[in-house]
Protein backbone atom coordinates (compact mmCIF):
# COMPACT_ATOMS: atom_id res chain seq x y z
CA UNK A 1 0.00 0.00 0.00
CA UNK A 2 1.36 3.42 -0.95
CA UNK A 3 2.10 5.82 1.88
CA UNK A 4 1.07 9.44 1.31
CA UNK A 5 2.75 12.49 2.74
CA UNK A 6 1.67 16.08 3.10
CA UNK A 7 5.04 17.45 2.02
CA UNK A 8 4.71 19.55 -1.09
CA UNK A 9 7.35 20.02 -3.73
CA UNK A 10 7.57 23.68 -2.65
CA UNK A 11 8.35 22.68 0.98
CA UNK A 12 11.00 20.28 -0.23
CA UNK A 13 12.65 22.96 -2.39
CA UNK A 14 12.57 25.46 0.49
CA UNK A 15 14.27 22.93 2.72
CA UNK A 16 16.94 22.22 0.15
CA UNK A 17 17.51 25.96 -0.32
CA UNK A 18 18.01 26.50 3.42
CA UNK A 19 20.31 23.49 3.68
CA UNK A 20 22.40 24.76 0.76
CA UNK A 21 22.68 28.22 2.28
CA UNK A 22 23.78 26.84 5.64
CA UNK A 23 26.29 24.50 4.07
CA UNK A 24 27.67 27.23 1.82
CA UNK A 25 28.08 29.63 4.73
CA UNK A 26 29.92 27.03 6.75
CA UNK A 27 32.32 26.32 3.90
CA UNK A 28 33.04 30.01 3.29
CA UNK A 29 33.76 30.61 6.99
CA UNK A 30 36.10 27.64 7.06
CA UNK A 31 37.90 28.87 3.96
CA UNK A 32 38.32 32.33 5.50
CA UNK A 33 39.71 30.89 8.75
CA UNK A 34 42.39 29.06 6.81
CA UNK A 35 43.57 32.26 5.08
CA UNK A 36 44.00 34.28 8.31
CA UNK A 37 47.62 34.43 9.43
CA UNK A 38 47.37 33.73 13.16
CA UNK A 39 51.14 33.93 13.65
CA UNK A 40 50.94 37.73 13.77
CA UNK A 41 48.30 37.72 16.53
CA UNK A 42 49.20 38.14 20.17
CA UNK A 43 47.09 35.57 22.01
CA UNK A 44 48.81 36.39 25.30
CA UNK A 45 47.01 39.70 25.85
CA UNK A 46 44.76 39.12 28.89
CA UNK A 47 41.42 40.79 29.40
CA UNK A 48 41.59 43.95 31.46
CA UNK A 49 41.58 42.87 35.12
CA UNK A 50 38.85 45.36 36.07
CA UNK A 51 36.62 44.12 33.23
CA UNK A 52 37.18 40.57 34.40
CA UNK A 53 36.11 41.62 37.91
CA UNK A 54 32.96 43.20 36.46
CA UNK A 55 32.17 39.91 34.70
CA UNK A 56 32.81 37.93 37.89
CA UNK A 57 30.48 40.23 39.84
CA UNK A 58 27.78 39.89 37.18
CA UNK A 59 28.15 36.11 37.23
CA UNK A 60 27.67 36.11 40.99
CA UNK A 61 24.48 38.16 40.55
CA UNK A 62 23.24 35.65 37.98
CA UNK A 63 24.10 32.68 40.21
CA UNK A 64 22.42 34.09 43.31
CA UNK A 65 19.48 35.26 41.20
CA UNK A 66 18.97 31.80 39.72
CA UNK A 67 19.06 30.24 43.19
CA UNK A 68 16.59 32.83 44.52
CA UNK A 69 14.28 32.39 41.54
CA UNK A 70 14.35 28.61 41.94
CA UNK A 71 13.26 29.11 45.56
CA UNK A 72 10.44 31.41 44.40
CA UNK A 73 9.28 28.75 41.93
CA UNK A 74 9.30 26.15 44.69
CA UNK A 75 7.18 28.43 46.87
CA UNK A 76 4.77 28.95 43.96
CA UNK A 77 4.42 25.18 43.62
CA UNK A 78 3.41 25.06 47.27
CA UNK A 79 0.74 27.72 46.64
CA UNK A 80 2.63 30.65 48.22
CA UNK A 81 2.69 33.59 45.78
CA UNK A 82 4.11 36.15 48.21
CA UNK A 83 7.43 35.99 46.36
CA UNK A 84 5.95 36.88 42.96
CA UNK A 85 7.41 40.41 42.88
CA UNK A 86 10.73 39.04 44.09
CA UNK A 87 10.74 36.51 41.25
CA UNK A 88 10.03 39.23 38.68
CA UNK A 89 12.83 41.47 39.95
CA UNK A 90 15.23 38.52 40.05
CA UNK A 91 14.37 37.59 36.47
CA UNK A 92 15.11 41.18 35.45
CA UNK A 93 18.41 41.01 37.35
CA UNK A 94 19.40 37.83 35.49
CA UNK A 95 18.44 39.32 32.12
CA UNK A 96 20.28 42.61 32.75
CA UNK A 97 23.38 40.88 34.09
CA UNK A 98 23.50 38.47 31.16
CA UNK A 99 23.22 41.30 28.64
CA UNK A 100 25.79 43.40 30.49
CA UNK A 101 28.34 40.57 30.31
CA UNK A 102 28.19 40.82 26.51
CA UNK A 103 28.89 44.55 26.65
CA UNK A 104 31.78 44.03 29.07
CA UNK A 105 33.29 41.21 27.03
CA UNK A 106 33.30 43.48 23.98
CA UNK A 107 34.55 46.48 25.98
CA UNK A 108 31.64 48.30 24.40
CA UNK A 109 31.50 52.06 24.04
CA UNK A 110 28.05 51.73 25.65
CA UNK A 111 29.41 49.96 28.74
CA UNK A 112 28.89 52.96 31.04
CA UNK A 113 25.25 53.27 29.97
CA UNK A 114 24.47 49.58 30.37
CA UNK A 115 26.23 49.43 33.76
CA UNK A 116 24.20 52.40 34.98
CA UNK A 117 21.01 50.61 33.95
CA UNK A 118 22.22 47.38 35.56
CA UNK A 119 22.85 49.25 38.82
CA UNK A 120 19.20 50.39 38.79
CA UNK A 121 18.03 46.81 38.18
CA UNK A 122 20.27 45.61 41.04
CA UNK A 123 18.82 48.28 43.34
CA UNK A 124 15.26 47.19 42.56
CA UNK A 125 16.12 43.52 43.05
CA UNK A 126 17.96 44.18 46.32
CA UNK A 127 15.01 46.17 47.65
CA UNK A 128 12.53 43.41 46.75
CA UNK A 129 14.71 40.57 48.06
CA UNK A 130 15.25 42.36 51.38
CA UNK A 131 11.49 42.23 51.95
CA UNK A 132 11.94 38.45 52.14
CA UNK A 133 15.29 38.21 53.92
CA UNK A 134 13.91 35.50 56.19
CA UNK A 135 14.53 33.27 53.15
CA UNK A 136 18.28 32.66 52.85
CA UNK A 137 18.06 32.59 49.06
CA UNK A 138 16.50 36.06 48.95
CA UNK A 139 19.00 37.36 51.49
CA UNK A 140 21.95 36.00 49.47
CA UNK A 141 20.56 37.50 46.27
CA UNK A 142 20.14 40.89 47.97
CA UNK A 143 23.77 40.72 49.14
CA UNK A 144 24.96 39.87 45.62
CA UNK A 145 22.97 42.85 44.31
CA UNK A 146 24.52 45.14 46.95
CA UNK A 147 28.02 43.89 46.06
CA UNK A 148 27.24 44.55 42.41
CA UNK A 149 25.91 48.04 43.07
CA UNK A 150 29.00 48.93 45.11
CA UNK A 151 31.48 47.47 42.64
CA UNK A 152 29.84 48.87 39.50
CA UNK A 153 29.58 52.30 41.10
CA UNK A 154 33.31 52.22 41.98
CA UNK A 155 34.16 50.98 38.48
CA UNK A 156 32.23 53.83 36.85
CA UNK A 157 33.83 56.41 39.18
CA UNK A 158 37.36 55.32 38.24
Amino acid sequence: MAKTTDTSRRDLLKGLGVASAVLGTGLSLKANAVTVDHSKMNHQIPIDVKLEEVIDTLLECIKMGEICNQHCMHMFQMGDTTLADCSISVQELIAASTATIKFVANNSTHLKTILEATIKVCETCEEECLKHDQHIQCKDCAEACRDGIDFFTQYLAA
